[in-house]
């Protein structure tokens, strides 16, 4: 018998994310929210979550989409909320999905720029759990523009 939640097994005894009542996702073992949706106030904690929690629900009607960056291999996101700021941190990638038919979503992904914001992918009709669909652009977009920041700080330094 393990100390913790579950038959013992290894597929129970991993910490994953539950719902509990509210918006609030908890550790199985507990442990503080990964991501919390703070009604009163109308605004989300900032505390990173993998996105794959998140897309298994439609997404809270108080925010415009998740924030995603790519942290150790894993997409980790947190909720941007609507009555924050309009515009997207440059070089970030906010992901927005609406409900389609048959349990499917349209995930639409925007990225960030300093003069402005692109709409930079669209997947209609995505079903299950969609985040490892989304990985390749997310991480190759936040490669490339980490490479062109990098690239025109050197150049900034090089033509002073």
């Amino acid at each position: 018998m393990t100390g913790r939640q579950g038959c013992g097994r290894r597929c129970c005894s991993r910490t994953t994310a539950r719902r509990t009542s509210g918006r609030q996702l908890r550790g199985v073992d507990g442990s503080r929210p990964v991501l919390t949706l703070v009604r009163d106030h109308g605004t989300a904690r900032r505390t990173p979550a993998e996105l794959s929690l998140l897309t298994r629900e439609p997404m809270p009607a108080d925010v415009r989409g998740a924030l995603v960056t790519e942290t150790g291999g894993r997409l980790m996101a947190t909720w941007m909320p609507s009555n924050g700021p309009s515009r997207i941190p440059p070089g970030r990638i906010l992901l927005s999905w609406t409900p389609a038919s048959a349990g499917r979503a349209d995930v639409t992904a925007h990225l960030g720029l300093t003069g402005a914001q692109v709409l930079l992918a669209v997947w209609p009709g995505l079903s299950g759990e969609w985040s490892g669909v989304v990985r390749p652009t997310v991480a190759g977009v936040s490669g490339l523009h980490a490479a062109l920041r990098l690239a025109t700080a050197a150049l900034d330094r090089l033509t002073d």
